[in-house]
């Protein structure tokens, strides 16, 4: 998963997602050393073909980062801007539209909305799976909520608005 906006307008941003395809080095480096580049292929990227034939594969170079002075170390540090996203809290996914989704909900909803927000990510249903099954009247209990009530009262006022334009 990025961890900065490299290129918004073409998908990668912070929160992206995509799966590292390979490492290049540089002539003489190896691990423990950074690579030159990091080929990753980016589902959600939509710019230019970099490597022909392989639209969505991107090259991402590490990075120099510059420490934050208000922790009082002042330096920086070459790396790479990503992390292992092999999970994200909900909270983190927030904001994000994602193609595909296992969302894990838990015993019960610790904070009205939460479930909602973990089920809305994906682009649609089709790309949305549970880690596992739950009864139906959490969902309902969500849906009869006073909360949910006001979230469509204001709905309905916002489609009025637009439609007397």
């Amino acid at each position: 998963m990025l961890t900065k906006n490299i290129w918004q307008t073409k998908g990668l941003y912070n929160g992206s997602l995509g799966t590292v395809c390979g490492l290049h080095f540089r002539e003489g480096v190896r691990p423990p050393g950074l690579p030159l580049c990091v080929i990753v292929e980016f589902d959600e990227y939509c710019g230019p073909a970099m490597i022909p034939r392989l639209r969505n594969i991107v090259p991402i170079a590490p990075q120099v980062v510059q420490f934050d002075p208000r922790c009082g170390k002042t330096g920086s540090r070459e790396q790479l801007p990503f992390m292992l996203g092999w999970a994200i809290t909900i909270h983190k996914s927030q904001g994000l539209s994602l193609t595909r989704a296992v969302v894990g909900l838990g015993e019960k909803e610790m904070s009205m909305g939460i479930t909602y927000v973990g089920c809305s990510r994906v682009k649609s249903v089709r790309g949305l799976a549970f880690e596992s099954s739950f009864p139906w009247e959490r969902m309902e209990k969500i849906n009869q909520s006073r909360n949910i009530g006001i979230v469509r009262a204001e709905m309905a006022r916002l489609s009025t608005l637009t439609d007397n334009r």
